[in-house]
């Protein structure tokens, strides 16, 4: 990880100290206001499947991201197997042009 001497990080306007270095020193703020996953203007979106076991965001984990993440909009695009990007093209495409246009995005 890149860390300038003196300074922010390039790009990132945040202190050169490296995250290990925040938890050591205790000097780790927190970018949130009261919710987990940022501020509620900045526009987040889940897509969501259903069928496969190895699917990694299952039913309860859309819930805890939908309690826990501001500015969340969560779609669900129907069942898929292991590639949903494989199954689901149309429907995923779907869901993030509207979703970008809905935030004027694009």
């Amino acid at each position: 990880m890149f860390t300038a001497p003196d300074g922010p990080r390039p790009g990132t306007g945040s202190p050169s100290r490296t995250r290990s270095e925040r938890r050591r020193t205790g000097r780790h703020q927190s970018r949130t206001a009261g919710r987990r996953g940022g501020s509620p203007e900045v526009p987040k979106l889940l897509l969501t499947f259903e069928g496969s076991p190895t699917l990694l965001i299952g039913p309860e984990t859309a819930d805890w991201c939908a309690t826990h993440l501001a500015g969340l909009e969560t779609v669900h695009c129907g069942p898929a197997g292991h590639h949903a990007t494989e199954d689901r093209p149309a429907e995923i495409a779907a869901a993030v042009s509207a979703w970008a246009d809905r935030h004027g995005l694009r």
